[in-house]
């Protein structure tokens, strides 16, 4: 096997040129930055939940998840303050916060299935005052007075 200046083989080269070039900034593009990869995670969670009743996983890990109900409980953030869940997911964070009673929660996310898979996850909770918005937060933010707004207002 022929190894490249950098001591790799071709086919590691030719790996890495389909994933895409170096931006200026010096990053590859990752898979992870993309719609198409969340919506393809979220179709197969949502499948797993369908068949078996699994949650999926909680990408931030669950400590992560009670250190900041922790810290919400600690700085004695009200209960009824309007909490905002960017990137629901599965929406288990969203269940979470209503267990320690937040009572007026919202998620969005920008996959179908990832809103898809949170109601299903919150509806097997029994739980109905969590809100969610297929909603791409990024691009309704290029316009601060347009699309967010309006689509908050409506949730």
């Amino acid at each position: 096997m022929s190894l490249d200046a950098d001591g790799g083989s071709g086919a590691e080269v030719a790996a890495l040129s389909d994933k895409g070039s170096p931006g200026e900034d010096g990053f590859v593009p990752s898979a992870l930055g993309t719609r198409e990869h969340w919506d393809a995670v979220y179709e197969r969670e949502l499948q797993t939940f369908r068949e078996f009743g699994d949650t999926g996983e909680i990408w931030f890990g669950e400590e992560s998840m009670n250190r900041l109900i922790r810290w919400m409980q600690k700085h004695k953030i009200p209960l009824d303050a309007s909490v905002l869940d960017i990137g629901t997911g599965n929406g288990v964070f969203l269940v979470e916060l209503a267990k320690f009673g937040f009572s007026d929660i919202t998620g969005i996310d920008y996959s179908p299935s990832a809103i898809q898979l949170s109601g299903s996850v919150i509806e097997k909770e029994g739980l109905s005052n969590i809100k969610l918005k297929d909603l791409n937060f990024s691009k309704s933010c290029q316009h601060p007075s347009s699309a967010l707004e309006a689509d908050l207002e409506t949730v």
